[in-house]
């Protein structure tokens, strides 16, 4: 099923009424813990493998604690090459207790520089821990970056550890009340009354086509025509006129539907990825965040070499970090994938949008 009508459940027809229901509820506990490793020339040259160990530290009921590697840490042979060997290691690990403990939870690390940022960053799948099996950074950042000032400050390294744990809750089976009813197609109607255009009072006008919708759908859909309509600078003009500029008139037709609807005319069948990009950056100016969502999940699962670095800085300029990450890593894939991108249009786009010192960073990950 295509993921604009996985996204709004839209489904074809009416399915019967169920006799019971339950629910799951998965809830969610952050915790933030900073890592700092003192005398870090001291420990540098520890032989491959060895590690200094952190504190513990408690998120979601469970002790943690990290390990790093400043010589890199090989658990496996595939490891064990050339390309690791340039590298320092980290581990997340869930604490031994005479209970026996599991737990599900996904990790964010990183380094932070001289300005209190957190940098080079890297989020993990989410993770099954139990006591004695690791979340394994192998790659955690090469070791020339320890070595500049950005990160070493008095001799000093710290690593950012933010750790969320998911704890699955199924509420219990309860039947459904006999007399429940299906709920009218709301979207239907929606769509109905944009296209038959009774008692609208707004024309929003855009590459010379007008279209005519209701002031009270878009104000309650998106903040900005809120703000334009019904905000202190709306107009007193009985018949109010929107006036939009640097947007394609098919691109606002697709927002304006969904605003409607809740779904892209067609599902979004045969949507391509430009389309898509241009639909996210309405989305994020209009603040339809579901719709932005969607094409942000939609960009991240067609990602491909023509395309990944006009998406990578759209990802940057309109705050999606999900999609900047797949982007980077799509692009240091390989050697092979970085040069067949560079080759392409989309990448002069790139290097002219992002700034020198954050190019150097993400290209600086490329795999051998």
């Amino acid at each position: 099923m295509d993921l604009w009508r996985r996204l709004t459940n839209k489904g074809s027809s009416v399915p019967r009424q169920s006799d019971t229901s339950s629910r799951c509820v998965t809830e969610s506990v952050s915790g933030t813990h900073d890592f700092v490793v003192a005398n870090y020339s001291r420990i540098r040259d520890l032989p491959e493998g060895d590690s200094v160990m952190s504190g513990t530290f408690t998120v979601g009921g469970c002790d943690w604690f990290l390990c790093f590697y400043p010589r890199g840490a090989f658990w496996s042979t595939a490891f064990h090459t050339e390309e690791y060997r340039g590298y320092v290691a980290a581990s997340v690990h869930l604490l031994k207790k005479e209970t026996p403990v599991m737990a599900t939870a996904r990790v964010t690390i990183g380094l932070m520089d001289r300005h209190g940022e957190m940098k080079n960053i890297t989020t993990s799948d989410t993770y099954n821990f139990t006591p004695g099996v690791s979340l394994k950074f192998h790659d955690f950042t090469r070791k020339s970056k320890l070595a500049s000032r950005r990160y070493l400050k008095d001799d000093c390294v710290t690593i950012r550890c933010v750790l969320t744990v998911l704890t699955p809750r199924t509420e219990a089976t309860r039947a459904v009340p006999a007399t429940a009813a299906p709920l009218p197609e709301l979207n239907g109607h929606l769509e109905r009354m944009l296209r038959d255009g009774k008692g609208t009072d707004v024309t929003i006008e855009i590459g010379g086509q007008a279209f005519r919708a209701h002031s009270c759908v878009l104000a309650a859909r998106s903040p900005v025509f809120d703000a334009e309509l019904f905000g202190p600078m709306k107009r007193k003009d009985t018949d109010e006129r929107i006036r939009i500029e640097d947007m394609e008139p098919t691109v606002f037709e697709s927002l304006l539907h969904f605003i409607y609807t809740d779904s892209l005319p067609g599902n979004g069948e045969g949507c391509s990825t430009a389309v898509t990009q241009h639909l996210l950056v309405a989305a994020d100016r209009y603040g339809v965040e579901k719709l932005k969502h969607a094409c942000d999940m939609k960009l991240r699962a067609t990602l491909d070499v023509e395309t990944v670095a006009t998406t990578m800085v759209l990802a940057k300029q309109h705050h999606c970090p999900l999609l900047t990450d797949a982007c980077i890593t799509f692009m240091v894939s390989s050697r092979k994938v970085l040069a067949d991108v560079a080759a392409t249009e989309g990448f002069k786009h790139f290097t002219a949008s992002i700034p020198l010192e954050n190019q150097i960073e993400i290209l600086g990950k490329v795999s051998h």
